[in-house]
């Protein structure tokens, strides 16, 4: 499989010849060249299998252009990256060999500009290759990525989760937040360890039916009131679990915030957000600016930058940040994300009753579904699946809207072979899409 620049955050794809070495290492020759890294790149990775070597590689090659790379000591998350740049101002970018939340056989690479957030990339001449066999391997200075996330972040995390009335339980699926354990002292991780393929299991808490699985799992071995939370390979998507409300999403995250009166000027999300999310923000704060981007998260970014007055950014794939002022650092951040959730809702019980009034004022919630068809498949059979619903195919994604709650919005991933729809609807619209369409099918409530 070759790779291909994803529409959120970076590049990533299977190893191999055609992907991970040669092409991975000519998308970041052809940044290097275009000088967007500057001078003191830091380059980090995930615990995935090849990631040290790979990041020992991209040193190389920023070597070669006279870059000084400054190369992490072990793995970490990527937002513990785009933390360290941010803060530090003698980085100039990052570089974190990651594939986030792509299946375990999977490799790739992001980038945080010197604020520490993610840029829109230069892309390189189509089929571009660079032979890593040729890279005189150098040694770079080492940095410690770990410490300073924990004293910043996790240190944060920690006074919220103490004040919290319930157990704090992070699922860190084997990805790089296991390595923070140990580091945390009011908040437990289970499945710490960081494995090179996830125990062949995807670092992904988003797909619901996966996540409801894994999330009732942990909790029969877990005793006592708990909130858990689910991250990803990387650490940056964050899902909620609890034994009452079940799987609380980005989407219903930032909602439920919203209603509790969390301090903002406005809510940044993409074209596919839910009009759930939407119409509560503006419910819960009338006047507020929703600003709607493409879909990929440095977009929000960028719309910030434009404009950094306190802000929440959504993403309905468990992408949530929240900038208290405009010198903030705003990308996603799933121990960021978790520490704004504490903050505001200091007991599970009066967390599971925001959801709860939440669902009855906006009872369709949304579902992210990923279909094994392509794109031009999947809008011939929804005119049938959805007899009276309007479609709009004016833009990326396309819409069909029943003219009162209903919503679902449809568009080609941007990293892997399939379609995702990002259904609001009742539960029988739910279970014929799903039925006619493939994928996964969900157990929802009448």
């Amino acid at each position: 499989m070759r790779s291909t620049p994803t529409t959120t955050d970076g590049w990533r794809g299977l190893p191999g010849p055609d992907f991970a070495e040669p092409q991975l290492l000519a998308v970041l020759n052809h940044c290097a060249a275009q000088d967007v890294l500057g001078e003191d790149v830091l380059v980090g990775y995930d615990g995935r299998a090849g990631a040290p070597e790979l990041a020992q590689l991209a040193a190389d090659l920023l070597a070669e252009h006279g870059i000084t790379a400054h190369l992490a000591t072990g793995p970490a998350p990527t937002p513990a990256c785009g933390v360290l740049v941010h803060q530090d101002t003698g980085l100039s970018a990052a570089v974190i060999i990651t594939a986030s939340h792509n299946p375990p056989g999977y490799t790739g690479m992001k980038i945080r500009d010197s604020a520490g957030h993610g840029i829109v990339w230069p892309q390189p001449p189509p089929g571009a290759m660079l032979d890593p066999g040729r890279l005189a391997r150098h040694a770079h200075p080492a940095v410690d990525v770990l410490a300073p996330y924990s004293a910043s972040t996790g240190a944060a995390l920690d006074e919220a989760a103490e004040h919290f009335d319930a157990g704090v339980l992070l699922d860190a699926v084997h990805g790089a937040v296991g390595a923070l354990d140990g580091h945390l002292g009011a908040v437990k991780i289970c499945r710490a360890r960081p494995l090179p393929f996830f125990a062949g299991h995807t670092p992904d808490p988003v797909p619901r039916t996966q996540a409801e699985q894994t999330a009732r799992a942990i909790l029969e071995q877990t005793p006592g009131p708990t909130l858990l939370a689910m991250t990803d390979g990387d650490g940056d998507r964050l899902v909620l679990f609890t034994r009452r409300s079940g799987y609380i999403g980005s989407p219903e995250q930032a909602a439920a915030l919203m209603y509790a009166g969390l301090p903002v000027d406005r809510l940044i999300t993409t074209a596919v957000a839910p009009r759930m999310a939407v119409r509560a923000a503006k419910r819960a704060q009338p006047g507020l600016r929703v600003t709607e981007t493409p879909v990929g998260f440095k977009h929000i970014v960028t719309a910030w930058q434009n404009n950094p007055t306190p802000t929440l950014g959504l993403e309905p794939n468990g992408a949530l940040a929240h900038a208290a002022d405009n010198n903030g650092y705003f990308e996603r951040d799933s121990l960021a994300a978790l520490t704004a959730v504490l903050h505001t809702f200091p007991t599970l019980d009066s967390l599971d009753e925001a959801i709860a009034e939440l669902r009855r004022l906006h009872p369709h919630t949304q579902l992210v579904h990923t279909v094994p068809q392509p794109l031009t498949a999947v809008l011939h059979q929804l005119p049938g699946l959805l007899p009276g619903w309007r479609a709009d195919h004016s833009g990326d994604p396309v819409v069909y809207d029943d003219g009162a709650h209903g919503r679902i919005a449809v568009r080609a991933s941007g990293t892997e072979p399939a379609t995702r729809l990002y259904i609001e609807a009742p539960a029988p619209v739910v279970e014929r899409l799903t039925g006619a369409l493939g994928g996964p099918a969900f157990n929802l409530p009448a």
